[in-house]
């Protein structure tokens, strides 16, 4: 989606200052025009255009309504493995030490479930098609890829969360809270390999300060420290 090409373009920066020389590899929907595909080859994306997949249990004009295109990734079948990461995300450490890891290795949301904002995974068409079989029959616990993939990949591999830290505050939202939260992003970022940006975007943020502050139901993933980061 074309409102994520700016977020494309950080992460391949990110990645590229954290000193990987690995492939970058993003997939693409054919309704992206020109401008914005040549902008992410600049970047240093290898671009793959593919064919939209619909979630059919999703409502129209819904965020999760052409989130299924990530199954895309497992057709990438030159790469024998893969490390997805979603575009609202910045790279602070070198992560491909995960490249020794076995599908599928992920972060953990709750003490059952995976995140798919960051996976390592094996393409495989036969793994593809097990997600496209069931896509009729499986109803997400979240509406989109993440319950999905939870139903489908029910064993997994735990890696720590410093590889995916979702920016978010669980504490109530205090300026205690909002202290912390910015401590991750100034002392303490030595510790933090890759940080997730949930909330609003930092790319459609106003400039004068972090939009996530601004809205009551965002509020539990702002971080001025973390927006001025991105």
């Amino acid at each position: 989606m074309e409102k994520y090409v700016c977020g494309a373009i950080a992460v391949a920066k990110s990645i590229r200052s954290a000193g990987s020389a690995r492939d970058f590899v993003i997939l693409v929907e054919e309704t992206i025009t020109d401008h914005y595909r040549n902008r992410l080859e600049s970047a240093g994306w290898k671009v793959r255009m593919i064919q939209r997949i619909r979630n059919p249990k999703a409502k129209h004009n819904t965020y999760n309504k052409w989130n299924y295109n990530k199954f895309r990734i497992w057709q990438l079948t030159d790469y024998d493995k893969i490390i997805f990461i979603d575009a609202d995300i910045l790279t602070e450490r070198n992560i491909d030490f995960l490249f020794t890891m076995s599908e599928i290795s992920a972060t953990s949301n709750s003490r059952t479930l995976f995140n798919s904002g960051e996976m390592v995974i094996e393409p495989s068409n036969c793994t593809f098609q097990l997600l496209m079989d069931h896509i009729d029959d499986i109803t997400s616990y979240n509406g989109g890829d993440q319950g999905y993939l939870n139903e489908i990949f029910t064993w997994w591999h735990r890696i720590l969360k410093c590889t995916n830290f979702l920016k978010y505050i669980l504490a109530d939202e205090t300026e205690e809270s909002k202290a912390k939260m910015d401590g991750l992003f100034g002392a303490d970022l030595s510790v933090l390999y890759v940080v997730h940006y949930l909330g609003l975007k930092p790319w459609r943020c106003f400039r004068d300060y972090d939009c996530n502050w601004n809205v009551k139901h965002f509020r539990r993933f702002a971080s001025d420290a973390a927006n001025a980061k991105w």
